[in-house]
């Protein structure tokens, strides 16, 4: 339906053009044509000409100025880096990439930073979570703070707020502490086999 209003229009119509039109359609909201038109960019089925702007009406999210068919922006020689979505960006990056080179740059992106911090000269509590995060690194909070009791931690939600003010885990919304840096190995208590 966009597409053909789009093509009614010579093969590119301004974004504010196809709202008025939207308006007496079954689309009717501003948000629906946004949300269609996005898609349909991202898809590669319309190409946004002149880049984006900003439309009080749409909360200050960017429309594009101008959309227009695919092969009409070819001869209007539009600026390609602002047309393109980022989704579409990736994908061409990705097809461009062989599989290996895409996965040793996720690698890389997924490599979390050491720990600069001499771990020795930390406190016994602060030892205890660290170790215990070196074996899990993705926890929900409760359950965080439950097993550093186990472990003889005396304030749990103390060392919770030292390990964020050193940046050494974050605390999502939704209660999940995350390891943000690598740890090194940290030596456990002894154990039996020790003894042996």
């Amino acid at each position: 339906m966009v597409k053909a209003k789009v093509g009614e229009a010579g093969g590119k119509i301004s974004f504010k053009d196809l709202a008025e039109w939207a308006k007496n359609t079954e689309i009717g909201s501003l948000f629906v044509l946004y949300a269609i038109v996005k898609d349909m960019i991202d898809q590669g089925e319309l190409v946004a000409l002149e880049g984006y702007e900003e439309l009080p009406e749409l909360m200050m999210w960017q429309a594009p100025k101008v959309v227009a068919l695919p092969q009409v922006a070819q001869g209007a020689k539009p600026k390609e880096e602002e047309s393109k979505s980022e989704e579409v960006k990736l994908r061409e990056v990705e097809e461009e990439m062989s599989l290996e080179e895409y996965g040793k740059t996720l690698e890389e992106e997924a490599e979390r930073p050491k720990l600069e911090i001499d771990i020795e000269s930390l406190d016994e509590d602060l030892k205890k979570a660290l170790s215990y995060l070196s074996e899990y690194w993705s926890v929900g909070e409760i359950r965080f703070k439950l097993d550093l009791r186990r472990l003889g931690v005396q304030d749990p939600d103390k060392v919770l707020y030292k390990l964020l003010n050193m940046g050494v885990i974050d605390l999502t919304p939704s209660g999940v502490v995350n390891l943000k840096v690598e740890l090194p190995k940290i030596k456990k208590g002894p154990s039996l086999v020790g003894f042996i």
